[in-house]
């Protein structure tokens, strides 16, 4: 990511963002990349590469609590109208009218809510393991019921979310920053069965400072970076993505939208990783289903969750032929 394009804005709400920004050239479309947890903008870096020679605008910012952007600590801060209007603060700032929403991750969520409150915004949204997700004033969200999904998927697949809002969670994975990225980038997709699916499990692994092989793609060069991102801005903010699910602001927010604000009328994509136990395909299905009015279009990558990284130039493609197709 060149650094010599990276911008700083600040919102409505008086949180200074970070973002990268280039320009689309002249007809093409502007791409806007957001991405989840615990990454920043840079995870989206090999997408940048590819779609910027083509001459598409691109906005990727770091979103509130990573890399250059503010941190606050309050996780009602983190509701969905909120952070959603920051986007626009950034959109505002580049007199960008629409754009191509793509989501990765809980960088999905913040795609969602830009869809539900500004749709005249988006002409279009992608979601890359993580599907759509409607609204919740009733807190029915599947994070946050945790007998929910052993329904669905025959597992607790979100069992990990009990330890990330915990108060400790920031000082334990902090303290054992190594044990967690190690966890948060497992070699195989059976690690995060074992242990982030578990009760407890993702608890027991980093707090016992436990370690195994990174996969190939996150090379030594690339674990450096995001430990050094992590230590440097803490994980105490980056958890209210998290936090907030449980949080009555959020809620009392989502309860705001009318219901008919909850439907996806664009064009929508979604990019199913068919080996991710977390995020697994048939939840965002569901979602889909019911709430997916426009076009939808599905493809799958046979690979756990970090295909942004693992299969980046498939990820790229699947992106280009469906943003050509919306012509």
């Amino acid at each position: 990511m060149d650094k010599t394009l990276y911008k700083q804005v600040k919102t409505q709400r008086g949180f200074t963002y970070s973002y990268y920004y280039s320009p689309p050239a002249a007809g093409q479309p502007t791409i806007l990349l957001a991405h989840g947890f615990p990454s920043s903008s840079y995870l989206w870096r090999q997408q940048v590469a590819f779609f910027k020679p083509l001459g598409f605008g691109l906005v990727v910012p770091d979103f509130l609590g990573y890399g250059g952007t503010d941190k606050p600590t309050d996780p009602k801060l983190y509701i969905g109208s909120a952070l959603a209007q920051d986007v626009m603060d950034i959109l505002d700032a580049e007199g960008i009218a629409r754009v191509i929403a793509v989501g990765f991750d809980r960088g999905s969520y913040m795609v969602a809510r830009i869809v539900n409150h500004h749709p005249s915004r988006v002409a279009a949204c992608a979601f890359l393991a993580v599907g759509y997700t409607a609204p919740d004033s009733a807190h029915k969200d599947a994070i946050a019921k945790p007998g929910l999904m052993p329904q669905l998927v025959g597992y607790d697949n979100f069992a990990y979310v009990r330890f990330f809002v915990q108060p400790d969670a920031a000082e334990i994975i902090e303290k054992n920053i190594d044990s967690f990225l190690n966890l948060a980038y497992p070699e195989t997709s059976e690690l995060w069965r074992e242990t982030m699916c578990v009760d407890g499990g993702a608890r027991a692994w980093v707090e016992n400072n436990k370690r195994n092989p990174f996969p190939a793609y996150m090379k030594p060069e690339l674990v450096e970076h995001e430990r050094t991102a992590l230590l440097t801005g803490g994980l105490t903010a980056p958890l209210c993505w998290y936090k907030v699910i449980f949080d009555d602001a959020r809620a009392v927010d989502d309860a705001a939208l009318p219901l008919e604000a909850h439907d996806v009328t664009q064009p929508l994509l979604f990019v199913a990783c068919t080996r991710d136990p977390i995020c697994v395909p048939v939840i965002w299905d569901t979602n889909h289903e019911k709430y997916a009015k426009g076009p939808v279009t599905r493809r799958e990558i046979e690979g756990d969750h970090w295909v942004l990284e693992s299969h980046a130039a498939e990820v790229s493609c699947i992106l280009h032929e469906w943003v050509k197709g919306l012509d």
